[in-house]
């Protein structure tokens, strides 16, 4: 076969697989467009409930005075003390007397010529007048009989106790700024609005309260007493259930 020929056929050969390769291939298709879907999803934000309001005790505050000095005029047991008294500065005698409603009250003595009684003054051993000065001894019987001890009082001036109301104005007014913070945030995403969220947060302090309440009765409940027997020490392999 001379190298014409050969040559020949591999042209032929080349031409009919190109051929074939073109029928076997599928036509272009064009790739479908891209469409960018938009939509909003509402994100849920868990919104923890707001603490429990502040219960403060009540403060019995005693102002005690040592001024001004005063003709004592009588004595004054403190009720409840067991003979505690202290010295009384009224100036005119008093008396009880009955209402027409049967209630009792308390108003000024006097004499035949209707002029009010006055009290005398009352003297020490060496006769001279006794005087009591503000309500400092009063206030000594008073504590020394509610502390049933020694008088004792932790006492602040009254420029601290201004310092003491403008310090708890000062916190008073941090608390309501984090609060309206607090307020703000839930206002804008809570996905339920401002009554939703309202009574969500009323929900979740009462759900508290009472996961509280089942905790402390569940401290005075009985615990099972452990007996010590365990059946796997006695049959190993065993599952004690």
């Amino acid at each position: 076969m001379s190298h014409k020929t050969i040559k020949s056929s591999a042209i032929v050969g080349l031409a009919l697989l190109l051929g074939a390769c073109s029928t076997m291939q599928q036509p272009y298709q064009p790739l479908p467009p891209v469409k960018v879907i938009t939509e909003t999803v509402e994100m849920e934000i868990y919104q923890p409930p707001l603490p429990k309001e502040i219960k403060l005790s009540d403060v019995d505050w005693k102002v005690i005075t040592n001024t001004p000095c005063k003709p004592a005029t009588g004595k004054e047991t403190v009720r409840g003390s067991g003979g505690k008294w202290f010295y009384t500065t009224e100036r005119f005698a008093y008396e009880e007397y009955t209402k027409e409603d049967g209630t009792t009250a308390r108003r000024v003595q006097r004499d035949a010529d209707g002029n009010r009684i006055e009290l005398p003054q009352l003297l020490d051993e060496n006769g001279k007048g006794i005087e009591s000065c503000g309500n400092l001894q009063q206030k000594i019987a008073e504590i020394e009989t509610m502390l049933d001890g020694e008088f004792v009082v932790l006492a602040v001036t009254p420029v601290g106790y201004e310092k003491l109301a403008a310090n708890l104005q000062e916190i008073k007014r941090y608390i309501n700024q984090q609060k309206d913070i607090i307020y703000y945030y839930r206002e804008t995403t809570a996905p339920k609005g401002v009554e939703g969220w309202k009574k969500e947060n009323e929900e979740r302090q009462q759900n508290q309260r009472e996961e509280e309440e089942a905790n402390n009765e569940s401290q005075y409940q009985e615990k099972p007493k452990a007996t010590g027997f365990n059946l796997n020490k006695l049959i190993p392999g065993i599952n004690n259930e």
